[in-house]
């Protein structure tokens, strides 16, 4: 499957996508600074000193010529570090400043498996690294020729020395490191070839393990048939081919090949080793050049135009069977192997797209200077295989194509990809390549930075990839000329007068990026796409492809905050009705409008017209909105407006509806319809409990500020039975009122049993509007129902015939409401009768006081239930008001309950109210304690006052007649505000408490209570006042 995904024919376009694999640490580097590269001797650049210019450009011969100018620029475009792939594509070696890293195709080259310790290299594009033939070795060598043998945990084995080394001459680093299967002997695991750009060729036999060493093989030299040295050097395993690149000659050669550079040489088992592969054409026309005198060419300084073109980097295809080469001059030529006959050719300026430049630089200002030296842009710095006629190019502009063989065209589309600057790729390898680039960041400096940004990038803060374009363009030529004297100069006599401007040090921050380009499915590009948040590319793939476009918009949808907007934008753009409603069903957004907003966009794709559709199987799963008018389209609140033109359109929609229904036949709905009603009746009822909570918010102006979605979340789905009750034992009186107005038929008939659940210590005042009422009607009391509203009309899915196919149990669960005490189910009604109201005020009264003792509370309840003219409740209102007074007056026997007091007689209730009165405020206590009492109590039964208050002050004149004096003073004839009016009972009183007496010291408190009776003539006579008079007249002598 990996190979199909893979190109199938050489125009076939490829379809990729790009992966991070690794991002190291930016790291800071400082960069000396000079002349541009192209304006640079090569004097400066591959030689250091005077003797190696002498010796090089004075004294010239072949062996000792310095690199050509072409590699040497290329090279130095290079970025520092590399990418090694391993033959079988399953270990990477990434060559760093000071280590090489060894990564594992395990986990997708993410993680490393060996790191190799080197030293830092001043030169790091003349460094090599590659794999030995099984992938169980790595060699490194570096710029002066030294070459490291590491194993796959980075353990370093040997070292082998270069044979000759001058600093600064690169002839002697190397061109080609390659590992050959050595047959020869078991004990040596392998042979290296370490091939110099001077041409020099040294063959190794390496052994790892127990006996690790390494032991010279053989050498050979290419100088002879390469007069400026080998540039590169690849190795045909099939063929037993040595490959190698050179500078094109300048001789009348016959052979293509030869004549761009390129030669093939097949390894021999002795001496002399290597023998190069000529046809006969190459080998008469060889023979005939021997037979003429040849001077012997001499060179002092290079110039520009002297420049010959070469080889600079080869690549075979992966059956062998094409060799890509990249020249000096930008070329792309290939060739068969192994004859070596050309393929095809494309100059630089033949190749598309050549002459393209980043986009993105025309936004930087680190970047936009580069555009005015482009052209050192264009050249191909890196060339690789995707498949066996499709390759790899990279340029040094950092772009990159996929391109057939055949015409060069871009596989990966219109345009290439683009990377940092000389990016290196990797030969493709299961479904994709690998790609090292590195950005350069100039490090900004802090005194600088607020100049910069007002002012722009200077020349010397401008960003540079290769450290080549620094400083401005000499204006002349005349100031080039003499620029180069001067270098020349410096160089030769290493005077200071010479030595060119120095330039502050510049830091840079370089990263360093691995990256996959790595061909896809629709299928797996699109879901890529669409989890990096590339939704414009996404859609573009599903409209090509074919694909599911609602995955866009679903993942946008979810990532937006719920607006009217982003409905619009994009959920009304998804397709899929199950999706849509899930997400209006439960999604709740964080404010007031947006819920509202995505409820009624639900509600469209449930009515009439989806129902009918899915019914006639015309919906194809389809979220289908109604028609253009629909009373759905207007505001929720204006469904009881009065306005004459909404009234119309009502109209014409009921009368649409009603043709619709007709339709409908809900006893044979089928599964889809009966969830589409079931998904409309969710949406009504959060609908409904969304207006509820915006009134008990206060209204639609205050639910803006204070709307919780978290809490409406919650509150649009719970059973509100429960939410009515947690309501109560809130107190939240409004947000009852509110539940009992608009969700009165769930709620009124346990209005009873909510009301029992406000907390006992809350007073009756607070929630007197809750309260049931009764009136008369018809001489008959009867309770005043409560003015219920409803939020809408009543829609067609909440009919019963609709219900009862849905199986929807209208009512939420009440059980709990009755689970503490059975007793309330009696209270379970909506329309209680006057009887189960007076029972309902008592029971309430008797648990407000037992549970709270807040007889002011249970007070309060019964006395607003008989404003509301609630019977049979003044027994109850007398002993509350008696317990009132014993609790909160009188002080007296606090632990008792109004049970308790129920159970006792009147005249024991009378002395605990005047239990602890005192001589000094008895008089006071009993006109504010007594005296209202006996009036309640005769209230009750008529002549009650008399008996009590009789049988009360002889009680207490058995043992004292003191407090009884107290009463009888203060009820004398001549008192303006008496205790005892009535002067009949006042002498029947006294006379009988002054006989009950038991005391016989007390003799004077009796003549003080004959003082305080009436005399004869006081008063309207009665039946028994003249017998009255006689007894104390009598009583007073048998005093005396």
């Amino acid at each position: 499957m990996a190979e199909e995904s893979l190109i199938e024919g050489e125009d076939e376009n490829i379809l990729y996508d790009l992966l991070v694999i690794n991002e190291w640490p930016a790291e800071t580097d400082t960069q000396l600074r000079g002349n541009k590269e192209h304006n640079t001797s090569v004097i400066a650049k591959a030689v250091t000193g005077p003797f190696r210019l002498v010796l090089h450009y004075l004294w010239y011969s072949p062996s000792s010529s310095c690199l050509p100018l072409g590699l040497v620029r290329l090279a130095h475009k290079q970025i520092s570090w590399q990418l090694v792939l391993a033959s079988n594509g399953k270990l990477l070696a990434v060559v760093q400043d000071q280590c090489v890293e060894i990564r594992s195709v395990r986990d997708d080259f993410g993680s490393i498996i060996g790191k190799c310790q080197v030293p830092k290299d001043p030169n790091p594009q003349w460094r090599k690294a590659a794999w030995s033939h099984d992938c169980t070795l790595l060699g490194y060598a570096d710029s002066t020729g030294t070459v490291r043998l590491f194993d796959l945990i980075g353990s370093e084995l040997f070292i082998i020395p270069p044979s000759v080394s001058f600093p600064g001459d690169f002839s002697c680093a190397v061109a080609g490191l390659i590992f050959l299967e050595y047959t020869g002997s078991a004990h040596w695991s392998a042979e290296l070839l370490v091939i110099t750009y001077g041409g020099g060729l040294k063959s190794y036999l390496v052994s790892v393990g127990t006996n690790q060493n390494f032991q010279e093989n053989h050498s050979f030299s290419f100088s002879s048939h390469f007069s400026h040295g080998i540039t590169s050097a690849i190795y045909h395993p099939g063929h037993r081919l040595l490959l190698v690149g050179g500078c094109e000659s300048g001789d009348d050669c016959t052979s293509k090949a030869s004549c761009y550079g390129i030669t093939a040489w097949r390894t021999l088992s002795g001496s002399p080793h290597y023998k190069q592969v000529t046809s006969y054409e190459d080998d008469v026309s060889a023979n005939q050049k021997r037979g003429f005198f040849k001077i012997p060419s001499f060179r002092f300084f290079a110039r520009q135009g002297d420049e010959k073109d070469g080889v600079f980097r080869m690549s075979l295809s992966p059956d062998g069977a094409l060799l890509a080469v990249i020249h000096f001059s930008g070329r792309l030529s290939l060739w068969d192997v192994p004859s070596l006959k050309q393929r095809a050719t494309w100059s630089q300026d033949q190749q598309p797209g050549f002459d393209e430049i980043n986009p993105e630089w025309k936004t930087s200002l680190e970047r936009r200077k580069k555009i005015k030296d482009k052209e050192q842009y264009y050249p191909l710095e890196d060339v690789s295989w995707w498949s066996d006629v499709v390759l790899i190019l990279a340029r040094c502009s950092g772009s990159v194509t996929v391109s057939s063989v055949r015409t060069l065209r871009n596989l990966l589309g219109k345009s290439c990809e683009w990377f940092e600057p000389s990016p290196r790729v990797t030969a493709a390898h299961e479904v994709g390549f690998l790609s090292l680039e590195c950005e350069v960041k100039l490090a900004q400096k802090r005194g600088r930075l607020e100049s910069n940004l007002s002012g722009g990038a200077s020349d010397d803060e401008e960003g540079d990839d290769g450290g080549d374009s620094d400083s401005d363009e000499e204006s002349s030529a005349k100031a080039r000329y003499f620029g180069y004297v001067k270098q020349g100069l410096y160089y030769v006599t290493e005077m200071e007068r010479f030595a060119p401007p120095r330039k502050r040090p510049r830091t840079v921050m370089k990263n360093y990026r691995l990256v996959s380009l790595r061909s896809t499915t629709p299928e797996e590009l699109y879901q890529r796409k669409i989890d990096n948040e590339e939704y414009g590319e996404a859609l573009s793939l599903a409209q090509a492809y074919n694909l599911d476009s609602d995955l866009v918009y679903q993942r946008q949808w979810r990532k937006s905050t719920v607006s009217i907007a982003s409905i619009q934008d994009y959920l009304s753009k998804i397709c899929k009705r199950s999706w849509v409603l899930h997400e209006c069903v439960e999604r709740v957004p964080e404010n007031v409008d947006a819920t509202k907003e995505l409820l009624q966009y639900g509600l469209k794709g449930t009515d009439l017209e989806a129902l009918i559709a899915i019914g006639n199987r015309e919906d194809g799963g389809r979220f289908i909105m109604p028609g253009d008018v629909d009373i759905d389209d207007l505001p929720y609140e204006d469904f009881l407006s009065g306005d004459e033109e909404l009234e119309m359109k009502k109209e014409r929609e009921n009368k649409k509806r009603l043709e619709l229904l007709a339709k409908v036949d809900f006893s044979r709905l089928t599964l889809e319809q009966k969830e589409l009603c079931r998904s409309r009746l969710k949406l009504l009822s959060y609908l409904d409990r969304l207006e509820t909570y915006e009134e008990i918010l206060g209204g639609p102006h205050a639910a803006e500020q204070k709307y919780d979605a978290e809490f409406f979340k919650k509150f649009r789905s719970q059973n509100i039975v429960l939410s009515a009750r947690n309501y109560a034992r809130e107190s939240n009186v409004q947000a009852l009122d509110i539940l009992f107005t608009y969700h009165g038929a769930e709620l009124l008939q346990h209005r009873l049993a909510i009301l029992h659940n406000f907390p006992e210590t809350t007073s009756p005042h607070e929630y007197t509007t809750l309260l049931p009422e009764a009136r008369k009607d018809a001489d008959e009391l009867a309770l005043i129902p409560w003015d219920e509203e409803r939020h809408r009309e009543m829609d067609w899915c909440e009919v019963e015939e609709c219900r009862a196919m849905l199986e929807q149990n209208l009512f939420d669960d009440d059980s709990f409401l009755y689970e503490e005490t059975t007793d309330r189910l009696r209270f379970h009604t909506a329309t209680p009768s006057i009887e189960l109201l007076t029972d309902w005020y008592q029971t309430r009264a008797m648990d407000i006081d037992s549970c709270s003792r807040q007889v002011d509370c249970a007070l309060s309840l019964v006395r607003l239930a008989k404003e509301r003219e609630i019977p049979g409740l003044e027994i109850l209102c007398d002993d509350l008001v008696t317990m009132e007074t014993l609790v909160y007056e009188t002080s007296c026997e606090l632990s008792l309950t109004l049970k308790d007091l129920q159970h006792l007689s009147d005249i024991d209730k009378l002395r605990l109210l005047m239990k602890n009165s005192s001589m000094e405020r008895y008089v006071k206590d009993t006109f504010q304690w007594m005296v209202p009492f006996l009036h309640r109590c005769e209230g009750q039964k008529e002549g009650a006052a008399k008996s009590l208050l009789r049988e009360f002050l002889v009680s207490l004149a058995q043992q004292d007649l003191t407090l009884p004096l107290i009463v009888f003073q203060h009820s004398k004839p001549d008192c303006p505000q008496k205790i005892i009016g009535d002067p009949d009972q006042l002498m029947a009183v006294a006379l009988e408490s002054i006989y009950s007496s038991e005391r016989d010291d007390q003799l004077s408190l009796c003549y003080d209570i004959l003082e305080c009776l009436p005399q004869r003539g006081y008063g309207q006579d009665t039946a028994i006042t003249a017998s009255l008079h006689d007894q104390v007249d009598k009583l007073e002598k048998h005093l005396r």
